[in-house]
């Protein structure tokens, strides 16, 4: 029992940090979008909204960090992404949270 508390208290921790949003942590996300998510999700600033699936301006728009955080490792079963919590690093979380994060549409 004390040891799956210990793992939850480990996994909110990890799902609740703030990601940096240093330009290179941007640009590794980025970079990590192109080569696992670009063939299925829009990854432009000036991606659609309504989309399916969604684009990552929409993602950024309608989910928390922890929302991204955590539909990036721990997919429901019934949706058609891969398992990233499986084929990520643990270092590549952040960055890939922090670009989606930086493609928030800011209003003027």
């Amino acid at each position: 029992m004390a040891h799956k508390q210990a793992v939850l208290l480990i996994l909110i921790g990890i799902l609740s940090a703030t990601p940096a949003l240093s330009d290179d942590s941007v640009q590794r996300g980025k970079e990590l979008a192109e080569e696992y998510c670009v063939r299925c999700h829009d990854t432009s600033p000036a991606g659609a909204f309504k989309t399916y699936p969604p684009s990552f301006a929409s993602i950024a728009a309608f989910r928390s960090e922890g929302q991204i955080r955590s539909r990036i490792m721990f997919q429901p079963i019934h949706i058609g992404m891969p398992r990233f919590g499986l084929i990520l690093m643990p270092e590549d979380l952040e960055p890939l949270v922090a670009f989606i994060q930086s493609l928030e549409r800011k209003s003027d």
